[in-house]
């Protein structure tokens, strides 16, 4: 009977250990939109533009421009981070924050999410005299995917859009991308012409974080 209750004994304290070590592991921290959109003040990405005719192969550099993370604001009861410099385009401040593991901007807009790769962000046809001439839509592409910079290679998640034009019966699919890396942030971003397929493209060149003092 001695025996047997010294068992019982040792079998509670093994029991007692395992839970306590149980407790003592850290939980797998859940990745965030955040790792792939950084949103700390004074954060900088560096682009070189460029201008692509139709084959995406024969491409000009255009210029070298800086998109700057320059403050925090508070609009409509949220926080919001600024965005400073030239997208594709022209000149553009933004104002973005994270809602819920999407990025969105100041008028509701989806720039990313690193979840939702079903959810059709934004959708628009083309219609003249009746006749749709275009049709796009671009949602989140499921798997990631690899591009080559001059920086470097990084593994991407792409708010991809699909175009198509009645010039080819709406059968080809052309892609414009928003490719974001995780750690990093926007890597490379496309858009094209709807006449030529061509267009202007941007690649990252250069980084900076801010460090954060956490008290």
């Amino acid at each position: 009977m001695k025996r047997i209750i010294i068992l019982a004994f040792i079998s509670i304290i093994a029991f007692s250990a395992c839970k306590r070590d149980d407790n003592n592991i850290e939980p797998i921290p859940q990745e965030s939109v955040l790792d792939y959109f950084p949103l700390n003040v004074g954060n900088y990405w560096v682009y070189e533009r460029s201008s692509c005719d139709s084959t995406w192969t024969d491409c000009q550099s255009m210029s070298i421009d800086t998109n700057f993370v320059t403050k925090d604001t508070v609009i409509n009861e949220s926080q919001y981070f600024k965005i400073e410099g030239r997208n594709l385009i022209g000149f553009e401040t933004k104002f973005v924050r994270d809602s819920l593991d999407y990025i969105v901007d100041c008028k509701g807009r989806i720039l990313f999410s690193n979840k939702d790769f079903t959810t059709v962000f934004y959708e628009e046809y083309v219609i003249s005299n009746n006749d749709t001439l275009y049709h796009w839509y671009n949602k989140m592409h499921q798997e990631s995917i690899i591009f080559e910079l001059p920086l470097g290679e990084f593994s991407c998640l792409d708010n991809r859009l699909s175009f198509f034009r009645k010039k080819e019966n709406f059968q080809w699919e052309f892609n414009s991308h928003s490719a974001y890396s995780k750690n990093v942030g926007l890597v490379y971003e496309s858009s094209m012409f709807a006449s030529s397929t061509g267009g202007y493209k941007r690649e990252l060149i250069d980084y900076n974080f801010a460090i954060v003092i956490t008290e």
